[in-house]
This record gives structure tokens, C-alpha cells and sequence, in this order.
């Protein structure tokens, strides 16, 4: 017969237990998402466009702030005198809204007015870190309130466009059942935490499991029934047109897997609309194939170029490989053509 005495140690070595099993899985999420992402500053060399290399009297911009929740994110109204519509952006985890800059400008060119914005943590936009992967959906619903809120905006056809964390976020915000005309996702994933437990697992392993309760709790204190949102719902919510794109090669949201492809036997809004590609891969599914050589050969370079050189900066580099940034960032002209006729008939 077990004494109580050791009753109480079994009981204390799991109480241990857990709460080492909590720290374990704060330090864990911290490292994952406790960082801020910061956009480029003037001096730093990127492959991206900045708008202040852009001519920016054929796209002027107006800076926008709202809050969501406490925090104040930033945003950017390019095309103000545009009435076609307006084309919310919902950025990926890793950039700024700033990274879709030739997006920004093939919707202007097109009449589009487009809001572009800084998630939480990102940017221009306050917090401390991105919090995590459900953070996007309640970004962009805080994005879509603002937009219902203004005397400029709020009588604009509404279409939104987004890309990986954005791809799910442009989704999933339908469950909130905003007035929203289009929709289309690049690269999305269905759900936060099903995403989290992949990457988590494929990183760990097993050992993934013993804390998934803990990585569990703390994204639904943080996040609460945003959490447990999915894009296939938001999309089987409305009737509206929503586009998918996707990549068979897409290694950062794998097509079989997580994807909102993965999960389109589920989906039963009619008007869906799927774009599946083979050679596209997460970062390039909007470029074009031109885009993607061109980047692959000057990274080849770039290797090269520093081994030789060992104290060399990227724009030292750039400068005597005569890099350029529109081959760099070229869209898929064929694809954004058919997004702009789509979004066009969805007025």
C-alpha cells in the first residue's frame, strides 16, 4: 500500500514537472516569436524594392495608424485618388508590408487604391515581438475595422490578397464576417496551431509531444478562440470568390500537409478558385519563373563572391554584379492578370 508521503512526492515531482514542462515551452515559443522584425533602413542593402528607390510621384503614399488591441500598427494608402476599389494586403512572417512593394504598384497601375500595413511587432507597428501565428488574422481584423471606419475608404469594394501568414490571414478573417468582395491567398496555411505543431515536430521530434499541452495553453492565453480559427471555415462562411495558390514544391507550408490546398476537400463554397503549381516554391509563388532564376544565379554569385572576399559587403557586391532589383522582384505578369480580371469581376 502507497503512504500518503509518497503520495504527496509523486504528486510534487509532477507538479515539477509541469512547470518545468511550462518553462521549457515559454523559452521555446519566445525564441520562435519573441522577436520584433524591423523594415529596411536607408543604408541597408536588400534584394527587395524599397519605396524610396521607387518613382514616388507615380506612387505616392499616405501613412495610416490604428490599434489592434493595445497596440498601434502602422499603415500605408497607396493610390489615394484610385476609386476602383481597394485591395487590403496581408504580409507573410518574415518581411513587411514593404516586401510587396511591386504588388502595391501592379494594383495602383491597375486602379486599385491598396492599405497596405505593418503586423503587430513588425515595422512600424508597435509590440514587442509578432506574438505568434494567429497574430495575422487578428492584425488583419483590426486592419478591416479601420477600413470600415473611414469616410475615404469604407464605400470601396473590398478585395484582400495575402501571402503565407497573411495567405491564412485573409482567410480566416471571414469568420468575422466582414463585407469583403475577394479574396486571394498565396501560400496559406489552414490553421496557427496545426502549423506550430508541424514545424514544432519537424524540429523536435517526438519530444515535440510532451510539450505540446503546455506551446497549447500558451497560444490560447495569448490568442483566445483566434486560435483555434480556420481558413477553410472563413471560406465556407461567405460566398464570396475566394483564389488559392499554391505550390507542389512549397517547403515552408508544405501542399500535402498544413496548406489550405491540403484541406480543399473541405471546402464548400462554390466559388473557389484553385492555382496549383509545380516548381513555384513559398517565396517565388507570385514571381515569375524569370524572377526565381534570376535570384538563384545571383545567390550562386554571391557565394562565390564572398569566399573571395572575405570582409565585402552585400552592397559592395550588388554594385559590381550590377544588381537588379526589377529582374529581382518581377511578378508573375500572367497570374497578376488574371487576379486583377478576378478581383474586377468581384465588384
Amino acid at each position: 500500500m502507497i503512504k500518503r508521503k509518497h503520495i504527496y512526492l509523486i504528486g510534487s515531482i509532477l507538479v515539477g514537472l509541469i512547470i518545468i514542462g511550462f518553462i521549457i515551452a515559454h523559452v521555446i515559443y519566445a525564441q520562435t516569436f519573441g522577436n520584433r522584425i524591423e523594415g529596411f533602413s536607408e543604408n541597408q542593402f536588400t534584394s527587395y524594392l524599397k519605396w524610396q528607390e521607387i518613382d514616388q510621384t507615380m506612387y505616392p503614399r499616405e501613412e495610416v495608424r490604428f490599434h489592434s488591441g493595445k497596440n498601434q500598427l502602422q499603415g500605408f494608402i497607396y493610390g489615394g485618388s484610385n476609386d476602383k476599389g481597394l485591395v487590403v494586403i496581408s504580409q507573410g512572417l518574415g518581411g513587411t508590408a514593404d516586401s510587396y512593394l511591386p504588388m502595391m504598384m501592379y494594383f495602383v497601375d491597375q486602379g486599385w487604391r491598396v492599405l497596405a500595413y505593418n503586423n503587430t511587432g513588425v515595422g512600424g507597428s508597435e509590440g514587442k515581438n509578432v506574438r505568434g501565428l494567429s497574430q495575422s488574422v487578428i492584425d488583419l481584423d483590426a486592419a478591416l475595422q479601420y477600413v470600415k471606419g473611414s469616410t475615404a475608404l469604407k464605400n470601396l469594394p473590398v478585395m484582400l490578397a495575402g501571402h503565407s501568414w497573411g495567405g491564412y490571414a485573409v482567410c480566416a478573417v471571414l469568420n468575422y464576417g466582414h463585407h469583403v468582395n475577394a479574396v486571394v491567398s498565396f501560400a496559406g496555411f489552414n490553421n496557427g496551431n496545426e502549423t506550430f505543431k508541424e514545424h514544432g515536430v519537424s524540429a523536435a521530434g517526438s519530444f515535440f509531444y510532451l510539450l505540446y499541452p503546455q506551446f497549447w495553453i500558451i497560444q490560447k492565453l495569448r490568442f483566445g478562440n483566434a486560435m483555434k480559427l480556420t481558413a477553410v471555415d472563413g471560406i465556407n462562411s461567405s460566398a464570396i470568390p475566394v483564389m488559392i495558390v499554391h505550390s507542389a514544391d512549397d517547403e515552408v507550408i508544405p501542399a500535402k500537409t498544413t496548406s489550405i490546398y491540403a484541406h480543399r476537400e473541405k471546402i464548400t463554397n462554390p466559388y473557389v478558385e484553385i492555382i496549383f503549381y509545380d516548381t513555384a516554391g513559398h517565396e517565388f509563388v507570385f514571381h515569375s519563373k524569370e524572377r526565381k532564376a534570376y535570384i538563384i544565379k545571383a545567390n550562386e554569385d554571391l557565394q562565390k563572391y564572398l569566399t573571395k572576399n572575405e570582409n565585402a559587403t552585400l552592397s559592395q557586391w550588388a554594385e559590381e554584379y550590377n544588381f537588379d532589383k526589377i529582374k529581382a522582384n518581377e511578378l508573375n505578369g500572367e497570374l497578376m492578370e488574371r487576379i486583377n480580371m478576378f478581383f474586377n469581376n468581384a465588384k
